[in-house]
């Protein structure tokens, strides 16, 4: 009934988007802890597919493991020193937009069924769109946004999409 869906990792990646989208709501002045938090999130996304995947593609699954936990590193460290914030703040824009266009080429080109690829394209659009307004746009509000709604629409694909393949079924012999 639930084949190839993944409700969990669907709301997780919901979750996390509602709250990269919310958080700025708060205060600009925040801007290091929320793009702390923010690339702390997309970290732990990359944790969750890198199991999801791992059954399927070794390599992918690896590789979403090592994005998440460079994430995290990256997102602890804008949490932790305002003064290294200031000094890479410019390279945040183009670190998140590069998170987002890496899991995006790695979900299209390890995806083996429709969901992924979909999901791959999403991470590769808006990647180059995080990078596009974070040149362009001073607000980083703008910039969660984008950020939130790839892992809403990651999510919502993770739990209403059905993969195209379907697992071979063993066959009878008589």
């Amino acid at each position: 009934m639930n084949e190839g869906k993944n409700t969990l990792l669907g709301i997780l990646a919901i979750i996390l988007g509602l709250i990269v989208i919310i958080f700025p709501l708060v205060s600009v002045l925040t801007f290091s802890v929320l793009m702390g938090l923010g690339i702390i999130f997309l970290g732990i996304w990359f944790f969750a597919q890198s199991f999801h995947v791992w059954e399927k593609n070794l390599a992918a699954g690896i590789a979403d493991l090592l994005l998440g936990i460079i994430a995290v590193l990256f997102g602890i460290v804008f949490l932790g020193d305002v003064r290294v914030f200031e000094f890479l703040t410019f390279l945040a824009l183009y670190i998140v937009g590069l998170f987002l266009i890496i899991a995006g080429f790695m979900a299209l080109f390890s995806g083996k069924d429709l969901k992924s690829k979909g999901i791959g394209i999403l991470g590769i659009i808006f990647g180059i769109l995080y990078f596009i307004v974070g040149i362009y746009v001073a607000n980083p509000l703008f910039l969660a946004i984008i950020l939130g709604a790839f892992l809403i629409l990651a999510g919502i694909m993770e739990i209403f999409v059905i993969p195209s393949e379907k697992p071979e079924k063993s066959k009878k012999t008589s």
